[in-house]
């Protein structure tokens, strides 16, 4: 069922696997969810979790918790519009060869959108 790979995915994520074992475990998950359902027939990222798609950022900012010792900002309940300006002003930088500018160019509107909701939706936890 598509919510139960939704929830499976975001716990994953937020309270699962350690770092770099949590982004694939997400990837693999989103992956096998886009298969079973046929997304891989219309949109792209149509029907992968939200989750998934922001398993690159949970690498560096962290999810529901703060990556210890990051000075990398922490995104969990930021407000979306914040996180969307960001992204948006990231993508449209110069040439600089940062990685947020070259993250921000591979993704669209509409997915930076879900991302930022999904960070926005995101309670942090207190340590």
């Amino acid at each position: 069922m598509p919510g139960e790979t939704t929830d499976a995915v975001r716990t994953a994520i937020v309270r699962g696997a350690p770092g770099p074992a949590r982004t694939v475990l997400a990837v693999l998950l989103a992956a096998g969810a886009g298969l079973a359902s046929g997304a891989c027939a219309r949109e792209p990222y149509a029907e992968v979790p939200s989750a998934a798609l922001a398993s690159a950022c949970v690498t560096c900012h962290g999810a529901a918790s703060r990556i210890q010792d990051s000075t990398i900002p922490f995104l969990a309940g930021l407000p979306a519009a914040r996180i969307e300006e960001k992204m948006k002003a990231y993508a449209a930088e110069p040439e600089s060869g940062l990685a947020m500018q070259q993250i921000a160019r591979g993704y669209d509107a509409a997915t930076i959108r879900r991302i930022a909701r999904w960070y926005a939706d995101l309670k942090p936890e207190t340590p």
